[in-house]
């Protein structure tokens, strides 16, 4: 069978042949893949700087989650996260990883759908204190982005009573829907003194942004705010969190990924992560490649700035 592998760090996953796979175990079911997203965290694991990478050896698979189908009864299934290698025509995985799909799911939307939407999902279900973001008002940093444009659909589909979207272009903000109002930031990074109390800050760009956030932001009298950081879209390694901001804020710092929560998490929220994903349209800016083409294809401007799913 064909497998797609990273083989050199830093470099595009080469397609080549692979043995075929071995009978399953009476505890997996042996599957084929249909469709797997490119999202940021596949493309840090190929590069070998995903914190779940380091130290792997090569060749190197570097997929997360996707779909695929039981020959069989032609039924799809969400492979859950780090269950199985899937840059591969077949793959063997265990039962209890899969999650069925409802019939006629579109295997393009899900697979492109579930990283974005869990990341937001995870952290308010999750990581956030319990009840979540029900009739709360949620910033979410960086909501121009995939996973901040999932964000805002997740926040509200949870029951956040107000939805507060950040970027810094005017013009890009506009586009994203569902926002109850939209901040353009510039640095020093400030929210504007009008703005009025925040609860959750769901924050996906992470460096000098977020300090200036958490300076500024306003609280409702006798709640914390609660900042769970996501993703580091401005590319700063440090987030710099003055003690006198701890010492005279309420506030309530945490993180959302994998290793932030854990797969029995994953296992008890993925039903209704699923769900919500279903109800979810196709994105428009998708670039779906064969894995014929992944070498060509991997480090195109288009496939790094759309949203890239590899079909066979």
């Amino acid at each position: 069978m064909k497998v797609a592998r990273v083989t050199s760090w830093g470099s595009a996953p080469v397609l080549s042949d692979a043995p075929d796979l071995p009978a399953p175990s009476p505890s997996q079911v042996q599957v084929k893949v249909v469709a797997v997203a490119v999202p940021r965290v596949v493309r840090g694991r190929a590069l070998g700087l995903h914190s779940s990478a380091r130290g792997a050896a090569l060749p190197f698979d570097p997929t997360v989650d996707g779909i695929v189908q039981d020959e069989a009864s032609g039924d799809l299934y969400y492979v859950s996260p780090n269950s199985a290698s899937l840059f591969a025509e077949r793959a063997n995985v265990e039962r209890q990883t899969l999650v069925k799909l409802a019939p006629g799911a579109d295997a393009v939307a899900v697979a492109t759908l579930v990283n974005p939407v869990a990341s937001s999902w995870m952290a308010l279900r999750v990581r956030a204190i319990p009840g979540g973001c029900e009739g709360a008002t949620v910033l979410v940093v960086g909501a121009t982005g995939a996973s901040g444009r999932a964000a805002v659909a997740v926040a509200r589909s949870l029951g956040a009573a107000r939805i507060i979207g950040t970027s810094r272009s005017e013009a890009s903000i506009a586009t994203v829907e569902g926002l109850d109002e939209r901040v353009v930031l510039q640095d020093p990074f400030a929210l504007p003194a009008n703005l009025g109390p925040i609860h959750i800050i769901l924050d996906f760009v992470g460096g000098k942004a977020a300090t200036g956030i958490l300076q500024t932001a306003q609280l409702e009298p006798g709640k914390e705010l609660q900042y769970i950081h996501v993703g580091d879209l401005a590319g700063e390694e440090t987030i710099t969190v003055p003690s006198k901001l701890l010492n005279a804020r309420p506030v309530r710092i945490t993180g959302s990924g994998m290793g932030a929560w854990g797969k029995m998490e994953i296992k008890k929220e993925i039903g209704g992560l699923l769900a919500a994903v279903a109800k979810m349209p196709r994105p428009e800016d998708i670039v779906i490649t064969k894995f014929e083409d992944i070498e060509s294809v991997w480090d195109t401007e288009e496939a790094k700035t759309k949203r890239f799913v590899l079909v066979w």
